[in-house]
């Protein structure tokens, strides 16, 4: 999907490590059969953080699905609040049309305002930067869907914040 690759080892890989493959092995799982499951076998985007780079990996967890996204934008936090409140109303509602049930779908903003104060003779101004960076976390566990098309669909929220902030 999007692009991505999904690692995963399954029970048909060329395997003489003794483990059972029989079993799907994800990015983070705990294996002692001597593989490297250190790829980013399920990750989407890059890794590195910057303004308007969307970033969104899923995990597998019995038969939750567990989305995790992060955006970083710039912008006025009113309009970027505004985006993430509607962004996260139509993910929910995407992952039903697909079939799927909404465990939850939460997501925190740390706002970075920057304020400039400078002294002329006695008197302090205060300038402040007419944007502000906000990072956005999103987190999500839905059920009965796909785990590519869960994140899917939360990259698309993610990208639907970053484009209503003129990024």
């Amino acid at each position: 999907m999007n692009g991505h690759n999904h690692h995963q080892h399954m029970h048909d890989e060329n395997c003489s490590c003794g483990h059972d493959h029989t079993q799907e092995h994800f990015h983070g799982d705990n294996c002692s059969c001597g593989h490297d499951h250190t790829h980013d076998g399920n990750i989407s985007g890059v890794q590195e953080d910057g303004i308007g780079v969307v970033y969104t990996e899923y995990h597998l967890h019995d038969e939750a699905r567990v989305i995790s996204g992060r955006l970083t934008v710039a912008g006025a936090y009113d309009a970027v609040k505004k985006a993430v409140s509607h962004a996260l109303e139509q993910y929910a509602e995407a992952v039903r049309e697909a079939g799927g049930i909404v465990g939850h779908i939460k997501a925190s903003c740390q706002v970075m305002t920057v304020e400039m104060f400078s002294v002329t003779e006695s008197n302090v101004s205060v300038k402040t930067a007419p944007q502000q960076e906000i990072r956005i976390i999103l987190a999500a566990i839905v059920f009965r869907i796909e785990p590519e098309k869960a994140e899917e669909l939360a990259r698309k929220s993610l990208e639907a914040v970053r484009d209503s902030a003129g990024i």
